[in-house]
């Protein structure tokens, strides 16, 4: 078992995303003094120019934790040194525009000296066709360096909208720091946390519309990072190669597809077009945020599939990632070939059984309600604060609920926009889900009426929720866009398949897994109140002020 607390690596994440949100304002200002700015392109997403420093601030933050939390030996004296030269080579990349061919010096050279120094390299590949094992031996250095480059590339050519590098880079570091905690490598397992603190305070400023990009210097870090993950964990041998190459299969798949059909079509394989998945997708007319969710959930499958056919024979692993990988782009090129636009699938068949006489009155009453009905479910919620028993937390777990409020307190304050609501509900669903654990908890160690009356609750808001998507058009707020969904997503992994492997008591996993089903009604009674009457404080400051209650009542 690994030797880590969850409630230190708990407090590593909220260090890494406080460090990061801090950090990344100064290096917008720091971009636009020193002209590291982004110019729009033909292929550009965005039309006026954005910083590009803001995965400075990531790697500042990834590297102050990492020299606190881990012992400097061997590894992460190598992964050290790798970091700072492709930190250092994107830097100068964004400031100066350096030739391809330096850039790519660079990352040739970062790779190198991780595997060099920590003679960490990919030998076992293992019998991916179903014709006997296959060993690398005197070409596992050449092989491992080439393919760290490739996934430095890959990320930095996915680094294409708002959200997405960052986004598809947290997700594959959750499933990586999943094989990390299995494999009993701590020090991966505290840069895959540290990483993805840092990223998600990162998105605080990244979520479309983006005030920051992360840059050249951001994107091929990731990509770094990620191939180290999955260079360290193949060397062990303890995963199956085949599963944590599924973990970052699509942005890979989308980088061998494109450069091969830019050769296949007499082009330069490294000169820039709008042929990449996101381009792919956005062509097809879906939104900026509904293409990047779409991707994020690509990257949830991918994830998940590995994880649950990891004990499978290689090959299957690996015909299992060609042909979902195959599934994927071959559905995309067909939509495209048959000239499927996403406007013309959004369709609203309710919208004639709304103007129904006998129901418009009906409809007319579910609108002008949404404000009082939202506030009394709110405050329902709300009151066992005050009234029901609850558990005693220890101190690591008080000190991490401190932790996580501060952040959420600190976030609050910085909400400054229409277009943070992505972030604003991602953190209402962070206090909810929150909220409801404790809740749950304590129902589950002290018997009481608290654990029907929630549940009670809950399937009131649900059901609110559901007739008001019947007779008015909220049909919007199902929808969950970048930053909202990858809290999300990342929630429903813990309680679903990191719970189920750490050394906790029954009444927790049951505990938290209902909370996260629970917390998804309120967050939607939430959202459209805040649709309404953009009144996002107001909902939620009662949330934190009673996450505070209950942190002092339980640490009594």
């Amino acid at each position: 078992m690994n030797q880590i607390s969850i409630e230190l690596l708990g407090l590593i994440f909220w260090m890494t995303l406080f460090l990061s949100a801090l950090l990344i304002p100064v290096a917008i200002e720091l971009a636009k003094k020193v002209g590291a700015m982004d110019i729009p392109k033909h292929r550009s997403m965005h039309k006026v120019p954005k910083p590009r420093l803001g995965g400075l601030a990531i790697s500042i933050s990834l590297l102050a934790v990492c020299l606190f939390f881990l012992t400097l030996n061997t590894p992460v004296i190598a992964f050290i040194t790798g970091l700072l030269v492709i930190v250092i080579t994107g830097v100068v990349d964004d400031i100066k525009q350096i030739s391809p061919i330096l850039k790519l010096v660079g990352q040739i050279v970062a790779a190198i000296l991780f595997v060099y120094l920590s003679d960490l390299r990919v030998e076992y590949v293992g019998d991916i066709f179903g014709l006997g094992e296959i060993y690398l031996n005197e070409i596992s250095f050449v092989v491992t360096v080439f393919f760290s480059v490739g996934m430095i590339n890959a990320l930095n050519l996915a680094d294409g909208l708002d959200s997405l590098a960052g986004g598809i880079s947290a997700i594959a570091l959750i499933f990586f720091g999943y094989f990390a905690w299995n494999s009993d490598q701590t020090w991966l397992l505290v840069i895959a946390v540290s990483l993805l603190g840092a990223i998600f305070g990162f998105l605080r400023f990244n979520s479309y519309p983006t005030r920051s990009f992360m840059g050249d210097n951001g994107s091929m870090m990731l990509g770094y990072v990620l191939a180290v993950m999955f260079v360290s964990l193949g060397h062990s041998s303890q995963q199956p190669l085949s599963s944590l190459a599924m973990v970052v299969a699509l942005p890979l798949l989308d980088t061998i597809i494109v450069m091969g059909r830019r050769i296949y079509n007499g082009h330069n394989p490294f000169h820039s077009d709008r042929t990449h998945l996101h381009h792919c997708l956005i062509d097809l007319g879906l939104p900026h945020p509904e293409a990047v969710a779409l991707i994020y959930l690509m990257m949830f499958c991918f994830g998940l599939l590995a994880i649950s056919i990891r004990n499978e024979p290689d090959w299957v692993i690996f015909a299992s990632l060609i042909g979902v990988g195959v599934f994927i782009f071959s559905s995309i090129w067909l939509a495209q070939s048959a000239g499927v636009h996403y406007n013309h699938l959004k369709t609203n068949k309710l919208d004639s059984i709304r103007q129904l006489d006998a129901l418009k009155s009906i409809a007319y009453g579910f609108k002008v309600t949404a404000q009082p009905i939202g506030a009394i479910i709110l405050v329902a919620l709300l009151l066992p604060a005050l009234f029901a028993p609850l558990f005693t937390l220890s101190s690591d777990r008080a000190l991490l609920l401190c932790a996580m409020l501060v952040l959420l307190v600190f976030l609050t304050f910085r909400i400054r926009r229409a277009g943070d609501l992505s972030i604003v509900h991602g953190i209402l669903f962070l206090c909810l889900f929150s909220l409801l654990f404790v809740y749950k908890l304590s129902s589950l160690i002290y018997p009481s009426w608290l654990g029907e009356y929630i549940n009670l609750l809950s399937a009131i808001a649900l059901a609110w929720v559901a007739l008001k998507l019947f007779f008015t058009k909220y049909s919007q707020i199902i929808f969950a866009a970048d930053f909202e969904l990858l809290i999300l997503l990342f929630s429903g992994f813990i309680a679903y398949v990191l719970m189920e492997d750490l050394p906790a008591s029954s009444l927790v996993l049951q505990a938290i897994q209902h909370a996260f089903l629970l917390a998804i009604p309120f967050l939607l009674v939430m959202k459209i109140n805040i649709h309404n009457y953009g009144q996002t404080r107001k909902l939620l400051f009662p949330i934190i002020l009673t996450l505070v209650i209950v942190l002092a009542r339980a640490s009594a």
